[in-house]
């Protein structure tokens, strides 16, 4: 039986923590915050509980089907057919079906059949490392045509990444349209996402109760200053406070720039690989309207008066969030840690989402929001350039007994819950039975 230290109580360290206490080992769980749950706590918007980020599922997300049976809540599960949209030119467009995509006037119709052309292709294909040494926009412009990939997706990678845009890989972009179009049962039919009734919180406090039962340490508000490393291995951690924990073996499920500050004893090849991986932070405005904007879940943007790529109307996906017929709308801005935005005032914020957002909504003011609340996270976005899968560190690293979950390594996929699951699996497997 070894003594572990996890680092990080977000969806990845909770769920180590849950695989790791299964097969006998003693657990103690660090978190700086006050609660449990990283990016998928959910926090008081009024009278709601809501979560701070919006999560969706999709039919292959099977390492979060797998964690709901063994915690006894997959009868929690919804599923609901969902709409996209996008926004062009001051025209609202259907954007989930084959015939929406005919129907899409902004692109001349032999770019129509291209696109869908693209779009079946990224569906079957399996094989993204070839993709990875490839620019994305050089990639879609092969693929979709220059005109179909103007319209659509250079303005969601210019207005994610900015400067970086043109080196994003190729391979990140398939796995966005890979994840979504294997949750349509066919092109002809709108994707089906899931979600918890209830929200992610159920996640988060099925394992923490999970935890506490089976005599797992949780601290929050403990915030981690040192990883300390002997003779080459790591032995144990000293916190912000002074305290000092022996571990047998040490995992940091946490940020890759957090790791790094802890990790003051890393070969110096290994620390200047890990810090040329950037990173975007995001601002995340969540709005309660009064009434729907529309009926689409997803809804792009490439008009260039919207300073934002798209929104998200959550209660499209599950309206029971709010009894009163509200609509929860996320607005999330992508953007570099130094970018202004991410230091302007809240209210600010919510100023440059309603006048966007009055766009396709004319007369959408102040007097249209119900309450209202700004979220921020440094490090929510990996860049992802060509020849990305040569930088993604591996879950060991070059210290004994240290190890790492970080959403890097999701690659090529972005980040979710339920692939920091599985990285939450493979590091367990690597620890082996108590």
């Amino acid at each position: 039986m070894s003594d572990i230290g996890i680092i990080g109580g977000g969806p990845a360290g909770l769920a180590l923590a849950h695989d790791l206490s299964g097969r006998s080992h003693r657990v103690t769980l660090f978190e700086a915050a006050p609660e449990l749950g990283g990016l998928a706590r959910s926090f008081r918007l009024g009278d709601l509980e809501i979560e701070r980020y919006y999560h969706f599922l999709c039919a292959d997300d099977h390492g979060y089907f797998r964690k709901l049976r063994e915690l006894g809540i997959a009868d929690r599960l919804r599923w609901r057919a969902t709409r996209m949209g996008h926004f062009h030119g001051g025209g609202l467009y259907p954007f989930s079906s084959a015939l929406d995509l005919l129907r899409f006037d902004a692109m001349p119709f032999t770019a129509r059949l291209r696109y869908g052309a693209g779009l079946f292709y990224c569906s079957r294909l399996t094989d993204w490392r070839r993709l990875d040494r490839v620019a994305a926009a050089d990639w879609l412009i092969r693929l979709l045509g220059r005109r179909a990939y103007e319209v659509t997706w250079y303005p969601l990678l210019s207005r994610k990444f900015g400067r970086r845009y043109d080196r994003i890989s190729a391979a990140w972009v398939w796995h966005r349209v890979h994840r979504v179009a294997r949750s349509r049962r066919s092109p002809f039919h709108q994707e089906r996402l899931g979600y918890l009734e209830g929200g992610t919180t159920v996640l988060v406090t099925a394992l923490e109760q999970e935890l506490r039962r089976r005599g797992v340490v949780l601290r929050p508000s403990t915030p981690v200053e040192r990883i300390l490393v002997e003779g080459g291995r790591a032995t144990g951690l000293r916190t912000v406070a002074g305290e000092t924990v022996r571990f047998d073996r040490i995992v940091a499920a946490v940020p890759l720039p957090l790791f790094l500050r802890m990790a003051g004893d890393l070969p110096a090849d290994y620390r200047r690989r890990l810090e040329r991986i950037e990173f975007l932070g995001v601002v995340c405005a969540t709005l309660r309207l009064r009434r729907p904007l529309t009926e689409n879940f997803w809804l792009n943007s490439s008009d260039e008066r919207v300073p934002f790529a798209g929104w998200i109307e959550y209660t499209n996906l599950n309206p029971a969030m709010t009894p009163d017929g509200s609509a929860i709308v996320y607005v999330p801005f992508y953007l570099p840690r130094d970018d202004p935005r991410f230091r302007m005032p809240d209210a600010d914020v919510v100023r440059d989402c309603l006048a966007g957002l009055a766009l396709l909504a004319p007369g959408l003011d102040q007097s249209a929001v119900v309450d209202w609340a700004v979220s921020r996270d440094p490090y929510a976005q990996v860049v992802c350039p060509t020849g990305f899968a040569d930088q993604v560190p591996a879950h060991t690293t070059p210290v004994a007994g240290l190890y790492l979950i970080e959403s890097s390594q999701l690659y090529p996929s972005d980040r979710t819950i339920s692939g920091t699951l599985d990285l939450a699996a493979k590091v367990a497997d690597l620890i082996g039975p108590g």
